[in-house]
C-alpha cells in the first residue's frame, strides 16, 4: 500500500516533540505512471518546523513506488494526499 511505504521510511520526530503532540503534515505526491515520485510537497503544515522537515526528508528518500495500474492515472500521472500523522507517546 503507497501509505505504507512511505510511513515505513519516515524517520517520525517523537524524541523532539512534546508528549502527546496531535501533529500531522498533509502531502502531495505526483506519480508517474512508471511509479516515478515527480513532485512531493507539504499541502498542509503540521505547525512544527521540525515534523515538517521530516516528512520533506521522507519525500526525498522514496523516489519510485510500483508502476501505476493500468487505468489509473490522468495523463500520465497520479496525484495522490497522504497525511503524515506523528505518533507521540
Amino acid at each position: 500500500m503507497l501509505h505504507d511505504r512511505f510511513y515505513r521510511e519516515w524517520a517520525q520526530p517523537t524524541t523532539v516533540v512534546a508528549s502527546g503532540a496531535k501533529l500531522s503534515a498533509l502531502a502531495r505526491i505526483r506519480i508517474e505512471k512508471d511509479g516515478r515520485i515527480s513532485d512531493f510537497k507539504i499541502v498542509r503544515t503540521s505547525g512544527s518546523v521540525v515534523v515538517d522537515e521530516s516528512v520533506e526528508a521522507v519525500g526525498k528518500k522514496v523516489t519510485r513506488v510500483d508502476a501505476l495500474p493500468t487505468g489509473i492515472g490522468n495523463g500520465g500521472h497520479y496525484d495522490v494526499n497522504i497525511n503524515f500523522a506523528l505518533n507521540s507517546q
